[in-house]
């Protein structure tokens, strides 16, 4: 049962989940016995194979939501695992507004020949105007189980959607967690005095998952007076109006960053040491760009398994509900649960700042 006082729950980026923790479908053949390239059980995927056999190219065509579509790198990555288990090289190339996110490697923009294997979301299908030749590949977060491989559990999306593409083949891949591509390189970090910290404030919906710009700022407080450190605090909104920030204090130097685009973001988040988040896009970006920063999502209306990178560095604090979701590996739209009471009794102000900053101390204490 699901209270409002129930605590939140801490969870660390390197923790595996097991089956007993979490439901999930399983895989049907033992992972890590199967030698890569050997056929797995099950019936496969006929056009999928034949598709990866003969395509002139792929493209990954992502134009939608930037969560949804960077945590979708994990479908990416089984495409192009499963081009190189078949020995095939050809080109590779984006559609979309995310490809100059996409590893080395990737050509965005350029239209390759049919035909072509197409992987992307709606949005970003229509930019790609499949014809009858092209096979494509939707990705959709809500229809992504958890999987199960005997003991141990992949509720991570990325993981979800490369051993989804895996199963699919019959064909056992070479990935590993946390089944994600490289993606761009980090900036060269200039040394700094004190901490840089970013907090984002953005969100797709405002009522259920802000955390709020106040409590962000009094966590940042928290973690200058822990560490004993200066702070500079980057609060991270997207485009449209926000809040007036709340001034500096003696810990913390406060600095807005409203409607910067995703190549200033990534830069930014290369030079932070810590990145507290809505569960959001800019969040799971955070996560993916930076090999420097300890990002720790907030989660209150979502698994904070499955809206996560898998990455060591991308932590979690969930509400009990958010805890619920997790281990029965429910999501909010698929199993109707989003007008339930017990979400609205586990808010994300339930979470104190004094939490989150002991969170994010206890991660820079042990990277």
């Amino acid at each position: 049962m699901i209270t409002d006082t129930a605590p939140a729950t801490r969870h660390w980026g390197h923790t595996s989940y097991t089956s007993a923790q979490v439901s999930g479908f399983p895989l049907g053949y033992d992972r890590e016995a199967t030698p890569v390239a050997a056929t797995i059980p099950g019936t496969p995927d006929r056009p999928l194979r034949r598709a990866l056999e003969r395509c002139a190219g792929v493209v990954a065509a992502f134009d939608g939501k930037l969560g949804d579509s960077l945590l979708a790198l994990g479908a990416v990555a089984a495409i192009t695992d499963a081009l190189d288990v078949l020995g095939r090289n050809v080109p590779l190339t984006t559609v979309g507004r995310y490809g100059h996110l996409y590893p080395t490697g990737w050509t965005n923009g350029v239209r390759a020949s049919p035909p072509r294997l197409i992987v992307g979301d709606e949005p970003g299908l229509a930019l790609a105007s499949p014809t009858r030749d092209d096979h494509v590949i939707c990705c959709r977060p809500e229809q992504a189980h958890c999987r199960i491989d005997g003991p141990r559990a992949h509720p991570f999306l990325p993981a979800r959607y490369y051993l989804g593409i895996e199963e699919r083949l019959g064909l056992r891949l070479p990935g590993t967690p946390p089944f994600l591509p490289p993606l761009a390189h980090d900036s060269p970090s200039p040394e700094e005095e004190g901490l840089t910290i970013a907090a984002v404030t953005a969100t797709s919906w405002p009522g259920r998952k802000d955390y709020g710009a106040e409590r962000f700022t009094a966590a940042a407080q928290e973690i200058a007076r822990g560490s004993r450190r200066r702070v500079r605090l980057l609060l991270v909104s997207g485009h449209g109006p926000t809040a007036p920030a709340p001034p500096d204090t003696a810990e913390a130097r406060v600095q807005p960053v409203t409607g910067a685009d995703l190549r200033t973001l990534t830069d930014l988040f290369a030079r932070c040491d810590v990145i507290l988040g809505n569960d959001t896009g800019l969040t799971h970006l955070a996560a993916l760009v930076s090999a420097k920063a300890q990002v720790i999502g907030l989660y209150g209306r979502h698994s904070h398994s499955k809206w996560r990178t898998g990455l060591s560095r991308h932590h979690a604090l969930a509400t009990p509900f958010s805890e619920h979701m997790h281990r029965q590996d429910l999501c909010p739209v698929r199993d109707r649960t989003h007008e339930t009471d017990n979400e609205r009794r586990a808010p994300l102000s339930a979470i104190s700042p004094a939490t989150l900053a002991d969170t994010a101390l206890q991660a820079l204490e042990h990277p």
